[in-house]
């Protein structure tokens, strides 16, 4: 048989040959935020930490983690029982940085990792007890005259304490309850200073890489 010369196509191979599309790595961004009460609506946030992570087959690589302290909007009411927990005193919340400034450079830095003007090309929201977190940080980007908070972030966001619930069924009546330190705890997973956005943010991670 004739063998086709240079340029000549094969009609078997040309029939068998289809382009394979190039498949984005998932990126995750874990968040965790610190705040001045429970309402995403009348309270503000204090303290923002996130992890930005490439979804690989080895796990979760981390790209970039980040922890931003904020000073809260002047009309968000502060409750002295959530300084409390995350340890801060209303002058320390007072002296942080702006959120103008701080919306700045929380924006550069997604901005590192997707384009916000590519619809296919966002992040996985992750969080425990995400929709805290993602209530509280939608609601702070519209505070800062944002309104596109939505062009960072898949919908919708993937609860960590949902997907460990699933794992530690059957432990749950052995937990007093489901926090995040007791979940980190049951999992041998060590947390430094619990309510700190960044420490809390990294349990998030180690939490999801053990139950996923």
């Amino acid at each position: 048989m004739e063998e086709p010369s240079a340029g000549e196509g094969n009609e078997e191979s040309d029939l068998l040959y289809t382009p394979q599309p190039i498949l984005m790595k998932p990126k995750i961004c874990f968040l965790d935020v610190e705040t001045t009460g429970t309402s995403h609506v009348k309270h503000g946030v204090i303290q923002i930490g996130g992890m930005i992570c490439s979804d690989e087959e080895q796990g979760c690589v981390t790209l970039e983690e980040f922890c931003f302290p904020c000073a809260p909007f002047p009309t968000d009411l502060i409750e002295d029982e959530a300084l409390a927990v995350s340890g801060f005193s209303r002058e320390q919340i007072n002296g942080f940085p702006p959120p103008a400034a701080v919306h700045a450079s929380l924006t550069s830095l997604f901005e590192k990792h997707c384009n916000k003007f590519d619809r296919k090309d966002k992040m996985i929201f992750a969080g425990y007890n995400a929709p805290f977190d993602y209530g509280f940080l939608r609601k702070w980007f519209e505070k800062a005259g944002d309104r596109y908070f939505g062009s960072w972030f898949w919908h919708p966001a993937v609860d960590v304490m949902s997907l460990a619930m699933l794992r530690l069924a059957e432990f749950r009546h052995e937990m007093p309850d489901f926090k995040l330190v007791t979940v980190a705890a049951k999992l041998d997973i060590p947390i430094e200073r619990a309510h700190n956005a960044l420490e809390d943010v990294r349990a998030t991670k180690s939490i999801f890489e053990k139950v996923r």
